[in-house]
């Protein structure tokens, strides 16, 4: 696979620039490499192995992707925690974290995203917002990356055309919605998905 291309969408330009990306002999090399370079942050399922840990790796990949920081201090998400679960139990920190977090990084142009390595830690990277989708298309039997909605299988897009106002409604598969190349309104033309599959109007979407 090209990992430069997968690359350039969870790492900052200088981090990629560090990389010999042509010395990577396969799969599992690069990703030792990402967690040593703290480009992946392991999680066991149970919660964090110290506090302030997810708010770190979150802060940090802001800072070396976008040059910004999350606008919350690092005890929000406990106090938020707290209030919302009445009864937790040992492992619902960490979904409760994620879901937080891809929340503020999504405003921020970045989104969380998960390696499943078919075991019980959470592989937690971050990507560009853009990209972010992208990532669940690649083609490997190792890299099998998706973002937190994407774990749910199907999504749900509705579409009020910025030009004439007619709706557009879409129900498909995770997979189709990465071909959804050179999409238009039906009725007028105006452009919804480019021809990269890049989205280029706003977009409503229900994942299931």
């Amino acid at each position: 696979m090209d990992y430069k291309k997968m690359l350039a969408k969870v790492l900052g330009e200088k981090e990629l620039m560090e990389i010999d990306v042509q010395g990577i002999k396969d799969d599992e090399s690069l990703f030792h490499e990402l967690v040593n370079r703290k480009a992946i942050l392991l999680a066991d399922w149970s919660g964090e192995d110290k506090e302030g840990m997810l708010y770190h790796f979150f802060n940090s990949r802001l800072q070396s992707m976008l040059g910004k920081h999350l606008s919350v201090s690092e005890e929000d998400v406990y106090q938020k925690f707290n209030q919302e679960t009445e009864e937790s139990k040992r492992d619902d920190f960490i979904p409760f974290a994620l879901s937080y977090f891809d929340k503020l990084l999504k405003k921020l142009g970045a989104r969380i995203v998960l390696l499943d390595l078919e075991n019980d830690t959470y592989n937690i990277m971050v990507s560009y917002k853009k990209d972010a989708p992208k990532l669940k298309s690649i083609k490997s039997d190792f890299w099998k990356l998706s973002t937190l909605e994407q774990k749910q299988g199907r999504v749900v897009i509705y579409i009020i055309c910025p030009e004439c106002k007619d709706t557009a409604y879409y129900d498909m598969s995770i997979e189709e919605e990465s071909n959804m190349k050179n999409v238009k309104c039906e009725k007028c033309g105006t452009l919804f998905w480019d021809e990269s599959a890049n989205e280029v109007v706003n977009m409503e979407k229900t994942y299931y």
